[in-house]
């Protein structure tokens, strides 16, 4: 907003110095920013909301959903007249939407851009939430909309076969990229693997290869501790639930 402000004065104040139209612009915004940090410090002591509401482990009040309706009024004028906002304002709208808002209410808001999910607030969620099957839902739905490189981080948090799903994904997706096939002997060492399958041996046996020849290629950011072997086993748990076995 800021710079986008200033471009705008330098062009249609052309006879005004610089600088002083620079400082117009940062009084401007940091006015317009105290006003909407006075006006969710009123809504929040007004509704009187306590610390706790930041916990995703229990049940909306009134106040909640009085203060999360207030917050979304703010955003919707804020992005209409470019305005600025606090720090912490997206992840404290995130927490108040997942305890004020129905499942596939909560997923319509963030597919459309109202609730932005941040890095913060799906940390918490992970934390503060068990494994029960409403909460698995909310997880999975939550982590499957998440940037690639921050659902990667997130992945890590939840212990569940549908975690290590996903990263095991992600791995082979990554692997794959810039894999090019290179002839290989069609004797398979069985010896090496503990299920004998031969789809999964062959592609395991791929995948440890491409490990073997560029250690580079897989060890970025978030994949420590995560090879073939995860993969393998993460196939395998997978494959029992599916089988119900």
């Amino acid at each position: 907003m800021v710079s986008e402000l200033k471009d705008h004065l330098l062009r249609h104040l052309q006879g005004v110095e610089k600088k002083k139209i620079e400082q117009m612009v940062l009084d401007y915004c940091s006015k317009l920013l105290d006003l909407i940090c006075r006006i969710l410090e009123t809504s929040w002591r007004k509704h009187n909301l306590h610390p706790w509401v930041l916990h995703f482990n229990r049940r909306a009040s009134a106040a909640e959903f009085a203060v999360f309706h207030i917050m979304t009024r703010i955003l919707e004028a804020t992005r209409s007249l470019f305005l600025p906002l606090p720090p912490g304002f997206h992840t404290l709208h995130t927490i108040l939407g997942v305890h004020c808002l129905p499942l596939h209410n909560l997923l319509h808001y963030i597919d459309n851009g109202v609730l932005l999910l941040t890095e913060t607030a799906v940390t918490r969620l992970m934390k503060d939430l068990d494994n029960t099957e409403k909460n698995e839902k909310l997880k999975f739905s939550i982590i499957v909309r998440l940037p690639p490189l921050i659902g990667q981080k997130i992945c890590r948090l939840w212990d569940h076969p549908m975690s290590s799903n996903i990263i095991s994904r992600n791995h082979v997706k990554q692997l794959l990229q810039n894999y090019k096939k290179q002839p290989q002997s069609s004797v398979i060492d069985k010896s090496s693997f503990s299920v004998e399958f031969l789809p999964l041996n062959y592609f395991i046996e791929t995948l440890t290869d491409i490990e073997s020849s560029n250690r580079a290629l897989y060890g970025f950011e978030g994949h420590d501790n995560v090879d073939a072997k995860f993969v393998e086993e993460a196939a395998l748990k997978h494959t029992t639930m599916l089988l119900g076995l």
